[in-house]
């Protein structure tokens, strides 16, 4: 049998074809056709980005937030102030105590006089330059003024005021505008050498500071320098966010290009100034180097030392990773490498380089840069500010308020309450509003005792029963009548009952005491009720209501007899306003907080115009003034010429019934105070307004040193006797008489009684 060979089946060979030209030349033409709808689509794109950029950077590009600047302090021979306090001021507002001035933002003492080199401001009224001058003290008041520049003495000279807040905006980003030719040129050099050394010769986009950072970083073996020029993180900072991504780097780099062509170098450079984000504070991202001073040192920029302007350059790289009140060590670190890298570039000397780098971080503590931890008196700042300024808009584009806020009136203010009121119950509650009379302007106020917290603000807001407050509202209604009433006019102290619906009232004295008939000065000064409700029957309620509309109050008041001895609720600014007229020789003038607002270029926007209405006669209001003084020295309020020896006060106790509310308003030459303690729930206290709000007023005199009250008397009056027993006026050689200041020509002397 014969067996066949099996073969394996053979492979087909396929013949190759070359591709034909026409497939090649659709691929070609394809690409071609691809390439021009990408280089399309990018030419679009740029054209969107650079109408985007142009817009925003050409436009409004940021924010700004309202910088809300207490009063500014003018010095005046013969002004009130001793040396304590202008030096107390000069270390608020940061200035640094040296032997001898050299620069601005400093200061020096010898003996009774205080050298100032004063900063350069924009103040509402004007630029005043940097100025040196020399303050001359004797005992409590300004003795004179030398000014350096000058070579002769001046009247008056003034410090810049202080930064209370900023009132931010809506995108809670806080800046203050820094331009490129206030820049100090050593820390844009130290800026420039950091970050982007070749900033001047490149085109927006470096590839040799990508090598160059990467070089330097490999050898130190850490991040040591960014490959980003500053215009691409102006760029991101102002356009983009902060993702890693391929497509937000390429974006940067676009708009680095468009930037660079479409904008000189110092316009970039001067947008790099204030945009880059350098902090954080609370809510508010802190934004430029401008504010960043503030924020870390309290100071402006040119009078950095370099182991400060060292650190703010060190922490563009990292804010928060470098925050020097977080992370000291790391953020010294970062700093001592930044001196190093300005010492080798021969920006620091071998002296300066080493003393910076000997020093601590030193940066104030958070918040310290604005002095407005008192919310009570930003609050009426507000509620002013939307009257004045109703477009918020317009507040955004960055304004100035210039307000009456005394910073040394405030911290006096806040220090009587918290010290008091931890001494007595801890559900007490207080406020407390200090004014400038003679300018009708808010000097201090306090809303509480949590005094560097907002909430509710009890100073204008909490209406509360004022007590005997109400009398001097009540006299002086009387004393304008001056042929019915003087000081000696005699009032019935004997029991009164009044029936009425549905309950009868028996007006008491406080020491339930009755004395029969008394002067009308001694009624007031010793706050008699009995004598008071019997003076207002005899007047009536219309006059009690025409008394307090004449003395300010914008709302009406539903009165009741007992309304005389002070069943009314009034808040402790509508008890200023009322006081501000009586204190202010029957002169009213509105009580406001803001005094002028302009923009940041100094343009005005608003300059109040005090509107001044005689509502009192001056003669009336002088009488009862004297009253009032008597209060102070053997009435209510007579722990105060104990306190004070030498020094006139004019005021008036007050305390509700059952107690509730302890109240007190006194006056001297310039300054007006009004004090209200009391509870929430509207709680007994246990205070009379002398116990109580009284030692605050105190308090407040200990820490401001009181200008002694003088009144210059009006020719319409003079001194007169009158009968004890009768109050009738009596010549001047009788026995037995009161002499006490009276309107001339209206009561006729009659014979010895």
């Amino acid at each position: 049998m014969t067996q066949t060979k099996s073969r394996a089946p053979r492979k087909k060979t396929v013949a190759k074809h070359p591709r034909s030209p026409g497939f090649a030349r659709q691929m070609l033409w394809f690409g071609l056709k691809l390439g021009l709808v990408l280089l399309l689509t990018l030419f679009i794109y740029l054209i969107y980005l650079d109408s985007k950029i142009t817009t925003l950077f050409s436009g409004n590009k940021w924010q700004f937030p309202a910088q809300v600047y207490a009063r500014s302090l003018e010095i005046i021979p013969g002004k009130n102030l001793t040396k304590k306090q202008l030096v107390s001021e000069l270390d608020l507002l940061q200035y640094r105590a040296v032997t001898a001035v050299k620069g601005p933002g400093q200061y020096s003492q010898n003996g009774e006089q205080v050298v100032v080199f004063r900063r350069a401001f924009q103040f509402a009224d004007g630029y005043d330059q940097e100025e040196v001058f020399t303050v001359s003290f004797a005992g409590q008041r300004v003795h004179s003024i030398y000014d350096h520049q000058l070579k002769k003495s001046v009247q008056k000279a003034r410090i810049e005021p202080q930064l209370v807040q900023h009132l931010v905006s809506s995108a809670q980003e806080d800046r203050e505008m820094v331009f490129l030719a206030d820049m100090p040129e050593h820390i844009k050099d130290a800026l420039l050498t950091v970050e982007d050394r070749d900033f001047y010769q490149h085109h927006g986009v470096s590839l040799w500071s990508v090598v160059r950072a990467f070089w330097v970083n490999l050898q130190a073996g850490r991040t040591v320098q960014g490959g980003s020029t500053l215009t691409q993180q102006l760029a991101k900072n102002m356009y983009l966010t902060s993702d890693q991504t391929l497509i937000r780097k390429v974006n940067e780099a676009l708009i680095a290009l468009i930037l660079d062509y479409r904008y000189s170098k110092d316009q970039i450079l001067e947008a790099y100034l204030n945009e880059i984000f350098l902090g954080q504070f609370h809510n508010n991202a802190v934004h430029g180097f401008g504010l960043a001073s503030k924020f870390y040192f309290g100071k402006p920029l040119d009078e950095l030392l370099p182991e400060e302007y060292a650190l703010l350059v060190a922490i563009v790289k990292g804010p928060s990773y470098y925050d020097p009140r977080r992370f000291g060590a790391r953020a010294k670190d970062r700093r001592d490498l930044v001196l190093k890298m300005l010492h080798n570039e021969r920006l620091l000397s071998d002296i300066e380089y080493k003393t910076a780098i000997s020093k601590p971080l030193a940066v104030i503590p958070m918040g310290q840069h604005l002095k407005g931890r008192s919310p009570s008196y930003l609050d009426a700042v507000k509620r002013e500010l939307k009257e004045l300024l109703a477009d918020q808009s317009v507040i955004e584009k960055g304004v100035k308020i210039f307000t009456y806020m005394d910073p040394q009136a405030q911290l006096a203010a806040e220090d009587a309450v918290k010290q008091r009121l931890s001494a007595l119950d801890s559900k007490l509650e207080a406020a407390m509003v200090v004014t400038d009379y003679q300018a009708g302007a808010y000097k201090a106020i306090v809303g509480g005792k949590a005094v560097h917290f907002a909430g509710y603000n009890r100073a204008l807001d909490a209406r509360r029963q004022i007590g005997s407050i109400v009398k001097p509202v009540l006299y002086l209604q009387a004393l304008e009548k001056s042929e019915q009433f003087s000081l000696a006019t005699m009032l019935d102290d004997s029991p009164i009952h009044l029936k009425g619906n549905p309950k009868s009232w028996s007006p008491q004295n406080f020491d339930k005491k009755f004395r029969g008939q008394v002067p009308l000065i001694q009624a007031l000064s010793e706050s008699l009720n009995v004598p008071t409700v019997r003076l207002g029957l005899k007047l009536g309620l219309p006059a009690l209501k025409d008394g307090f509309q004449r003395l300010g109050l914008e709302r009406e008041l539903k009165l009741q007899p007992s309304a005389f001895l002070g069943a009314v609720e009034l808040t402790p600014a509508e008890v200023a306003q009322l006081y501000q007229v009586i204190a202010n020789k029957g002169l009213y003038i509105k009580l406001a907080s803001i005094e002028s607002i302009t923009k940041t270029d100094g343009t005005m926007l608003y300059e109040r115009r005090n509107i001044r209405q005689q509502r009192v006669t001056e003669e009336a209001n002088y009488l009862l003034q004297y009253a009032m003084q008597q209060s102070t020295r053997s009435g209510t309020g007579k722990v105060l010429a104990n306190q004070f020896p030498g020094i006139r006060f004019a005021g008036k106790t007050g305390t509700s019934s059952d107690h509730k509310d302890s109240w007190f308003t006194g006056f001297e030459h310039e300054t007006s105070i009004t004090i209200w303690l009391g509870r929430d729930d509207n709680k007994s206290i246990g205070l009379t307004g002398g116990s109580g709000a009284l030692t605050l007023f105190s308090h407040y005199f200990r820490r401001v040193p009181a200008n002694s009250l003088f009144r210059a008397v009006p020719p319409d009056i003079a001194l007169g006797r009158f009968s004890a027993t009768t109050g009738r006026a009596v010549a001047d050689y009788c026995d037995g008489t009161l002499l006490l200041p009276k309107v001339v020509n209206t009561t006729l002397a009659t014979e010895c009684e």
